[in-house]
């Protein structure tokens, strides 16, 4: 608004890229002569310094007599600090007009999402704010302030011809209030208080707690300033970079990148649009973006999407500058430089905080760091396996459904069709009444029962790549109502997630039920000239199995090589295609747990998770 012909006013929230692109906007598209901005005065002399050092974030700080410690982020998400690098950029002077007496801000309730200001504009979003905001009460700190504030403006006003001032919106209605008045003018206040003044470069793993968005997008938003070129930064499309970005980056294994597929992807953010919404809100917090990705990719995932959400990837490595660690209402200043300093701790508040900010508690189990899996390492018992149950339980269920499933396929692959007589059979065959329609005939089929079952199932999961699955065995039935299991996996000791807790992938499996003992595949094919995994798999099942087909499960129908093992022990292969199974059914079979005994079965599920 003009708040007169020389003086251009707009509200601010503070940390918001939203309102930084704002001003950024309003300083291109206009000539201004001066910029005033809504920060304390007693932080003018710094500033202008502490800005130029952008991207590197670091904090001014005042601390009072009683040991209170004010500081001011130099968040580049931050209107007020947009406001000062345009000044800096365009050679144009800046002001702080803030109040120079230092008070702990009340934090702002109830304000609408800024994300709305892409749908219903800036002038409306703000109107609505300041209704939300009201006008302080009259000798109130904010109204004091703003009073102070609208005297400042005014003696702009007689200097400078165009000045784009930036008040935050606790005070921009009384400032609008008092600038009008003629005592605002003569108004005289009291000296501020002394404060002790310093700078000090933020640590990298605390900017969470001083800026206003998450450092990754706040890096996004600082990457998009350094390209003329690039498109304006979107918080919606950061949140999908972050998801994406992060799967791509630390998902170096093959398999674990297929776990997180697009699909995957995009179902943790429609579950964190879900969130977002509960909350009643356009943005997520992160909080929601963890529990999101811990829901979808599962505790590994969820620790890596916080580590990715955390980081800022502008460090100033070489710098002898003191570090500032930040929480929520206390700092750590460091007296010295360099390591094992010594650091003291005082309350704080960081003027730059509109919102309250409050510790939620979500239990993520991190992967255990290189020192535990060494040391789970040493302490496996070689001689004691076994499977975890609710796994074994999740693999019989689908072995069983397999088994239903192909004597299905075999009974439909001997049905026959023939024209109506008198019965209709075992039903209408509509494909072939619909081939002959011109005939005018109706054609019914028969379906005959199946001779025999099914007792063995072989699912080949990878089929390609041998050298990724080294361990291979068979697991005897510990009951008459498991299968017998021969497989190749991934190597235990790959990923030991827990003592005697270790996470294997399958390459490929057989199940052969009712249960029996027999040799391993891998040991009794030696004379097929096998060379391969799923070969040698899928002739041990030929060889052991009793009945006179054998259920295949794999992306590709079985080649020749197989069809002619199949014919050499006078039976055949029933095709079933994996791409007939969701991924998801898929993802939650390959994954398994071998645990180094069954005494580890008590303590097992802390670990495994899902």
């Amino acid at each position: 608004m003009k708040l007169a012909s020389e003086i251009t006013l707009i509200p601010v929230l503070h940390g918001k890229i939203a309102f930084a692109a704002h001003v950024r906007k309003l300083c291109n598209s206009e000539n201004f002569d001066a910029i005033a901005i809504d920060v304390p005065l007693t932080f003018e002399q710094d500033l202008g310094e502490a800005v130029d050092r952008l991207p590197f974030i670091s904090a001014l700080t005042a601390k009072d007599n009683e040991d209170h410690l004010f500081y001011v982020p130099i968040d580049p998400c931050d209107s007020t600090i947009e406001a000062v690098r345009q000044a800096r950029q365009k050679r144009i002077p800046f002001h702080c007009i803030g109040f120079p007496k230092l008070s702990i801000p009340s934090p702002m309730q109830g304000l609408p999402d800024e994300y709305a200001i892409n749908s219903v504009g800036f002038d409306t979003f703000s109107a609505l704010c300041l209704h939300a905001a009201k006008l302080p009460q009259k000798g109130s700190y904010n109204d004091e302030a703003a009073r102070f504030i609208a005297h400042k403006l005014l003696q702009l006003k007689q200097s400078q011809k165009n000045v784009l001032a930036l008040v935050h919106f606790r005070r921009f209605a009384a400032v609008v209030k008092h600038f009008g008045k003629e005592e605002t003018y003569n108004a005289l206040f009291a000296p501020a208080p002394t404060y002790s003044l310093s700078k000090f470069l933020i640590n990298p793993d605390h900017l969470y707690f001083a800026l206003g968005e998450l450092p990754f997008v706040t890096a996004k938003f600082e990457k998009e300033r350094q390209n003329i070129f690039s498109e304006p930064v979107d918080i919606i499309d950061c949140i999908k970079d972050l998801f994406r970005e992060t799967r791509d980056d630390y998902m170096d294994h093959s398999i674990a990148a297929e776990e997180l597929s697009p699909v995957r992807i995009q179902a943790a953010l429609s579950y964190l649009r879900n969130l977002t919404v509960m909350s009643q809100r356009f943005l997520p917090s992160l909080f929601d973006i963890i529990e999101a990705a811990k829901g979808v990719g599962g505790n590994a995932y969820a620790v890596r999407i916080l580590k990715s959400a955390r980081y800022y990837p502008f460090l100033p490595f070489d710098s002898n500058e003191r570090i500032m660690d930040t929480g929520i209402s206390n700092v750590a200043l460091s007296s010295e430089v360099g390591p094992g300093d010594k650091k003291e701790i005082f309350e704080s508040t960081n003027l730059f905080r509109d919102m309250q900010m409050h510790w939620k508690t979500l239990s993520i189990k991190p992967d255990p760091s290189l020192e535990k899996r060494k040391k789970y390492k040493y302490t496996w018992n070689p001689l004691g396996m076994c499977s975890h149950q609710p796994e074994d339980i999740r693999i019989e269920n689908f072995n069983s459904h397999l088994r239903h499933r192909s004597l299905q396929i075999l009974s439909e692959s001997y049905s026959k069709s023939e024209k109506f007589t008198s019965s209709v059979k075992d039903g209408i065959d509509i494909r072939e009444t619909l081939r002959n329609w011109y005939t005018g005939d109706i054609y019914v089929k028969e379906i005959p029962p199946v001779k025999g079952k099914i007792d063995t199932v072989v699912i080949l999961f990878d089929e390609n790549n041998d050298h990724l699955y080294p361990h291979r065995t068979v697991w005897y039935a510990e009951h008459d109502q498991e299968s017998t299991l021969t497989f190749y996996a991934s190597d235990p000791f790959e990923d030991l997630i827990g003592p005697g807790v270790a996470r294997c992938t399958y390459g490929g499996l057989s199940l052969l039920f009712p249960p029996r003992t027999i040799p391993s595949a891998f040991e009794v094919t030696g004379e097929l000239n096998l060379t391969d995994c799923a070969s040698k798999l899928v002739a041990g099942a030929l060889m052991f199995s009793r009945e006179k087909a054998v259920a295949i499960v794999s992306a590709q129908k079985p080649d020749i090589k197989k069809r002619m093992l199949a014919s050499r022990f006078k039976k055949h292969l029933v095709w079933i295609p994996m791409a007939s199974f969701s991924s998801e059914t898929l993802r939650k079979l390959r994954r398994f747990h071998i645990l180094n005994g069954k005494n580890v079965r008590s303590w097992a599920s802390r670990f495994i998770g899902d």
